[in-house]
């Protein structure tokens, strides 16, 4: 497969993104964390499965907006928790459907306007084979999956190396997961 390489601030590269996404392609782009391996939700899942060889009971992490994951989940959202979005906080909720569900509201209005075009959310995963550390430069991400994926998006310089903070909200008292870039220790019991 050809990779496309594109630059994030390129006039088109949203328009690019958003054709690619609706078609079910993966895409390799700077999140407002780390750089991503992004899909439309929930159709790519099998397809992320198998470019990051990740097991079937690792759930991903869906990218949203505000407006989405108020209309997902089951309860309204505790006000302590979205007082941290949008930001770097991942949180584990129930969705209307009864399944456990990690909702990210991202910070970054370049990515906002990507999923409101879409129209839906998109998985994001670190960059990596399942078990590796994550890619956090574009030249180790070129060397590992140039020709894996359609998209490849150049992020800025100053791309960020530090991965979301993941709260389990289906369990009182909540449960940190993963600690990063976001301290929720105000969250805890």
């Amino acid at each position: 497969m050809e990779t496309m390489i594109i630059e994030k601030r390129d006039n088109s590269a949203i328009t690019t993104i958003v054709r690619h996404l609706a078609s079910n392609d993966l895409v390799i782009m700077p999140c407002d964390t780390i750089y991503g391996i992004v899909g439309g939700a929930p159709q790519t899942e099998i397809a992320l499965r198998t470019v990051k060889g990740r097991p079937e009971e690792k759930p991903f992490i869906q990218l949203m907006t505000i407006e989405m994951a108020r209309s997902m989940v089951a309860e309204p959202i505790d006000p302590a928790i979205e007082r941290f979005w949008p930001g770097a906080l991942t949180v584990i909720l129930k969705t209307k459907e009864n399944k456990d569900t990690a909702i990210r509201v991202p910070s970054d209005p370049w990515l906002i306007r990507i999923l409101e075009q879409l129209g839906q959310p998109i998985f994001s995963s670190s960059v990596n084979t399942s078990g590796e550390p994550a890619l956090v430069t574009l030249d180790a991400i070129l060397e590992r999956f140039n020709g894996t994926v359609p998209l490849i998006v150049k992020g800025s310089s100053d791309q960020g190396t530090i991965a979301s903070t993941i709260l389990d909200a289906t369990v009182r008292p909540y449960r940190l997961i993963r600690q990063g870039l976001v301290d929720v220790s105000s969250l805890l019991g």
